[in-house]
């Protein structure tokens, strides 16, 4: 009976097969919906451990997101992210997601990939505090206004 597996071979074998086929389904579900799979970490050395960054919240504001915030966008890497910062600035902001198909390297496929992932929020509208010292909007009417 010499050619076969023993039990714990048969074990180890499917265990392997196994993992080949979640790995597969993995890849084919990233490739139907880059949202439906996690990406992979890549291995960590033991001797070289850096905190990882936190991860973006989506959908991305490509108005005021950083150039790293855009790279977390798939197909984006650190080119196109700067490329994406630069032609806002010239811009002044995206009016609508459709407008990134106006930097160099993207296109109508990667552009699909990013619709779900990222926003445009009102360039006209800004959110954060005003700076220390800087002038108040007087219509509310100031502390006398009761």
């Amino acid at each position: 009976m010499g050619g076969f597996f023993t039990r714990d071979e048969r074990i180890v074998v499917m265990f392997v097969a196994a993992s080949v086929v979640l790995g597969s389904l993995v890849l084919v579900a990233r490739r139907i919906d880059p949202t439906l799979a996690p990406e992979l970490s890549p291995p960590v050395d033991a001797g070289n451990v850096v905190a990882a960054a936190p991860s973006p919240k989506l959908p991305v504001d490509v108005n005021r997101a950083s150039a790293v915030e855009l790279e977390a966008l798939p197909g984006i890497g650190p080119a196109r992210a700067r490329a994406i910062v630069k032609l806002r600035a010239e811009r002044g902001g995206f009016g609508s997601v459709d407008e990134l198909v106006d930097v160099s390297g993207i296109g109508p496929k990667t552009l699909e990939r990013l619709r779900p992932l990222a926003s445009v929020s009102d360039t006209t509208r800004d959110d954060r505090p005003p700076a220390p010292g800087a002038p108040t909007d007087v219509s509310r009417g100031g502390e006398d206004a009761r």
